[in-house]
């Protein structure tokens, strides 16, 4: 079993990786929209799809590490 300090770690290294891959997303869609792609064509839409699953991964993954956080520091505290 994991400590709090080592699924923080875990979870903080998950969220820089989905963060990477979301920064990806979202320029592939910029380029999109740059080359003129309609917003309807099933291109943008399978982009607009991805990048929208990874911002949904980001803010689950991000609440999850700030609560672990601030579990981590309330302990501290109360030290």
């Amino acid at each position: 079993m994991q400590s709090k300090k080592e699924l923080l770690i875990r979870t903080a290294t998950r969220l820089y990786s989905i963060g990477m891959d979301l920064d990806c997303a979202k320029e592939k869609l910029r380029k999109l929209v740059n080359n003129g792609v309609s917003f309807d064509s099933s291109q943008m839409m399978n982009a607009y799809n991805e990048y929208k699953a990874l911002e949904e991964q980001w803010s689950s993954l991000e609440a999850e590490y700030l609560d672990l956080r601030d579990d981590i520091c309330y302990k501290k505290e109360l030290a």
